[in-house]
């Protein structure tokens, strides 16, 4: 942990690095105060990030993945951002194979801003979601 609202993990290429990476940034999330539904929304939307990464990045030339996660507060709202980094040479064109190729569809589902870079350094998706409104336990 870097600081109170952040945290960096990397992650292996290696599917089995999902669970920890899950439970690792569920404890985090509840740590910090995220309701557990909405805390299971950014984690499944993460996983399928890194799942992703670690899928397609890492069958090209990365040691791993990076996971970046930070809790914000502005003007009173709190947001989770999360970045998820592999160095793949993703070209950002998604692809549909049978039952597959959904989960960038899945990802902006579940959070509420999502931007893809790609270029020399790698492939970077960064999601953010916001603190479910109506809280009482703040």
């Amino acid at each position: 942990m870097t600081a109170a609202g952040a945290v960096s993990w990397p992650v292996p290429c290696s599917p089995t690095a999902l669970e920890p990476m899950r439970r690792n940034l569920g404890r985090w999330l509840a740590a910090a105060g995220w309701p557990a539904e909405a805390a299971a929304d950014v984690v499944l939307a993460v996983n399928e990030a890194v799942s992703n990464a670690v899928e397609h990045g890492c069958a090209q030339r990365c040691d791993g993945v990076r996971l970046d996660a930070r809790v914000s507060t502005a003007a009173g709202a709190r947001r989770v951002d999360c970045t998820v980094h592999d160095c793949g040479d993703w070209d950002g064109v998604p692809r549909r194979r049978a039952a597959r190729g959904f989960g960038l569809s899945m990802i902006r589902e579940l959070s509420g801003d999502v931007r893809i870079e790609h270029g020399s350094a790698g492939t970077t998706i960064h999601l953010s979601a916001h603190d479910p409104p109506g809280r009482t336990d703040r």
